[in-house]
């Protein structure tokens, strides 16, 4: 027979101790009944004590409290602070070394458990044993001992830390992104720039202190003036320059022949409802009419004049000011792109709009590869499009922001038609540029460099320019750009800028390509990226660059649900994931001034990922029906725009949120836009603004506990018309206009406002 195998009679943890034991109380047993040695291991044990286990786990009364409570109500949302922390306990050593006995002692103890009737199962005590808090070195590091390891390799955002640990975990160790990040937080950290920013606090802007980062955001003082103008000295070169600037070829076209073929057809007159809910009026809009949606809305009382300046005050020639002022236009197709042109320092400013043509227009042109694969994965057909460039103008003012002249009608100046395909994305070169001498030579004045993916799966940069009469429409049909690439075997995605010469490109195979827009010798015809790497399994959604912070950073989503952040210099080490998704997010911007990309969520979730805490996710805003537009982040201030299917634009500003986990979350909404079709299948159909909402705190929480969207217990996801879905927005990136924002809606309106409160 062989030999038994040792065991001990000893309990392999600590006991429980209940409080009103009737079985103590009968004397049955007590505290003189346990074995000395089990109790001091008990007490000398530190960290969080380990739970007792009971083999029948059916019991649904116990309720294990491990003392963290106070955690647990930190954040609001699981995305927040999604890291466990292994924390060992001491009391495994100190039972191994206990763990002696002889034989007899086993036999008897087996034969004491098993006349021992069963032990009823009590409830323990509400009390639980608190945590010992980690001893810490002045800069937040924890002290460990001398035969103690720290496996984590970042501070652990569930412990209770001070706030400069938190920022140097949040933002960096480095002083000049906490400079940068502190003087954010003096700027805009007031309660009235919880949603849009307000004109007070634009116009203090120079008088800030920044700590000397906080205008560069991180960076050196004179690295931004350094490359304005000396990172675009190979544009004006004589001889890399010129070469540049050949070749492109543009062809001037009648506005005729540019409106038949190039622009949608008219589909009769676009209805539109604005103002007061009580009293909304009505305006009828054609193919490129615009209208002053103010007009619906009464006049702002005036203030008390004081008596001395009543003379001055009073010329009748003075507009008296809207409570809402702002243009609504009429592209008459869906808005597939839309932004304003950076680098404008004067008083008028330009929108780009891209609405490209009907369907029943497409059908007139035939598509060789209809048959050969899937239409995300292969060229389209040469379809006609047309790029738009809209002027506005400002009002004079002695102050650094401007408003909208609303005495000004916008106009089109500009028209570049192209037989490539929809232009499916765009992207100006957003680098700060220097006026030079050079600029005011020509018989045109230069715009910027546009980049854009057509629908046949090349990009392609455009250098913009424009007549010196600001009266006149131009219409070009453009034959060949500045540089024009494609990827190998597979269709550009998405793109964005990482130098005035760098191009960064998503493809739809997963690989990220990056060109240099400068003019090659080798290969001038299909030039070769100087990288080219596989950084997902499938197509790229969108990519966007940590410029100018980390401008050799990006950060990638694909329709695998993976959100990457990349360095270019080392892809294959410098690389780190986020949560997955189950669904890709087509949506991704970065804030230079709170160093973070911000996207959306699989659902109505829009998510904050600081660059120094990629690995974990914050929400920062929870919209009313899915995601399907977001407005590239400002340099001028933190506030956020965000778009719904539902045809709400809702701003925010993350930055509380960043800096203090348990700061109420803001949320205003812009506007909400309906729309509903026509009597007949041609017409554009009808559309109502509501204006006129309030700032409201809204819960993050993850949990459908009285969410409208559950119906009888089941979480349904409203489908509405395309027309009403907000499908591009753009916040004005230069600073003058900072509060400037436009917003384009898919049944071909663009509305025009000035954000900035007053």
């Amino acid at each position: 027979m062989p030999p038994r195998p040792r065991r001990s009679n000893r309990a392999p943890g600590a006991r429980t101790k209940y409080i009103d034991d009737p079985f103590e109380a009968a004397g049955v047993l007590s505290d003189e009944d346990e074995d000395p040695s089990v109790v001091a291991t008990r007490k000398k044990g530190k960290g969080k004590a380990k739970q007792p286990v009971y083999d029948d786990t059916s019991d649904e009364d116990f309720n294990m409290g491990n003392g963290n409570e106070d955690e647990e109500e930190e954040d609001d949302d699981e995305y927040q602070d999604n890291d466990v922390e292994m924390v060992e306990d001491d009391n495994d050593a100190g039972e191994e070394d206990e763990e002696e006995g002889d034989d007899d002692d086993d036999d008897a103890a087996s034969v004491s458990q098993a006349n021992e009737a069963p032990r009823r199962r009590r409830k323990p005590a509400a009390t639980s044993t608190p945590r010992v808090p980690k001893q810490r070195r002045p800069d937040g590091t924890i002290a460990l001992a001398g035969d103690e390891t720290h496996s984590r390799g970042s501070w652990n955002p569930l412990e209770h830390v001070g706030k400069a640990v938190h920022l140097r975990v949040t933002f960096g160790t480095d002083d000049r992104d906490l400079f940068s990040v502190l003087s954010a937080r003096d700027q805009w950290c007031r309660g009235l720039d919880s949603t849009f920013p307000t004109r007070a606090t634009l116009d203090e802007a120079p008088s800030v202190n920044d700590y000397g980062y906080g205008r560069s955001f991180g960076l050196e003082s004179d690295e931004l003036p350094r490359e304005s103008t000396r990172g675009w000295d190979w544009y004006y070169d004589e001889d890399l320059g010129a070469r540049f600037r050949k070749s492109q070829r543009m062809k001037k076209i009648k506005e005729k022949d540019a409106r038949r073929v190039y622009f949608p057809r008219p589909r009769g007159e676009h209805t539109v409802l604005v103002g007061p809910l009580e009293g909304q009026k009505v305006f009828s809009l054609g193919r490129h009419d615009v209208v002053d949606f103010g007009e619906a809305w009464g006049e702002v009382p005036s203030k008390p004049v004081k008596q001395e300046s009543k003379g001055k005050a009073g010329s009748g020639g003075e507009r008296k000011k809207k409570k809402r002022e702002g243009w609504i236009l009429n592209l008459g197709q869906k808005i597939q792109c839309l932004a304003w042109v950076p680098n404008q320092g004067g008083l008028t400013q330009y929108l780009s709009a891209v609405a490209p043509i009907l369907p029943d227009q497409k059908e007139e042109y035939p598509d060789p590869l209809k048959d050969q694969a899937a239409p995300a994965f292969r060229p389209s057909a040469p379809y006609p499009c047309v790029l738009q460039l809209w002027a506005f103008k400002a009002q004079e003012a002695e102050s650094l922001t401007r408003t909208i002249d609303m005495t000004f009608k916008p106009r089109l100046r500009l028209a570049v038609c192209t037989e490539w395909g929809d232009l499916r994305r765009m992207a100006w070169c957003p680098m700060p540029r220097a006026p030079r001498d050079e600029d005011d030579e020509g018989a045109q004045k230069n715009v910027g460099l546009l980049a854009g993916i057509w629908g046949d799966g090349r990009v392609r940069v455009i250098d913009i320019k424009l007549g010196r009469d600001p009266k006149q429409t131009e219409f070009y049909k453009l034959q060949s750009p500045v540089f024009e690439a494609k990827a190998p075997s597979t269709v550009c995605t998405c793109l964005t800028w990482l130098s005035p010469s760098d191009l960064a490109v998503g493809c739809a195979n997963g690989f990220v390509a990056i060109w240099s827009i400068l003019p090659s010798q080798a290969s001038p015809s299909n030039p070769l990226p100087y990288f080219y790497q596989q950084l997902h399994s499938t197509w790229v959604l969108s990519i966007a660059s940590a410029y100018p912070t980390n401008p050799h950073i990006i950060c990638t989503t694909s329709m695998d649900g993976d959100t990457r952040l990349t360095s270019i210099v080392d892809p294959h080490k410098d690389m780190v994931n986020t949560n997955r998704m189950r669904v890709g997010s087509a949506h991704l911007t970065y804030s230079p001034m709170l160093h973070c990309f911000i996207s959306s969520d699989e659902n109505d979730f829009a998510r904050l990922l600081a660059v120094r805490r990629f690995f974990t996710s914050t929400a920062i805003a929870r919209l009313p029906s899915m995601i399907s537009a977001v407005g590239p982040c400002s340099s001028w201030h933190p506030s956020v725009l965000f778009g719904c299917t539902e045809g709400t634009v809702q701003a925010t500003s993350p930055l509380r949120r960043m800096l203090h986990a348990k700061e109420k979350q803001w949320q205003q909404t812009w506007f909400q836009h309906e729309w509903v079709r026509g009597p007949d299948a041609n017409s554009s159909g009808t559309s109502r603004f509501h204006d006129g909402h309030r700032a409201e705190s809204t819960s993050l929480l993850r949990n459908l506990v009285g969410d409208p969207k559950l119906v009888n217990g089941a979480a349904v996801i409203t489908v509405f018309e395309e027309g009403t879905h907000v499908t591009a927005l753009s916040w004005n990136p230069n600073q003058s206009c900072a509060g400037w924002a436009a917003a384009g809606m898919g049944c071909g309106l663009v509305r025009v406002e000035d954000l900035a409160l007053s």
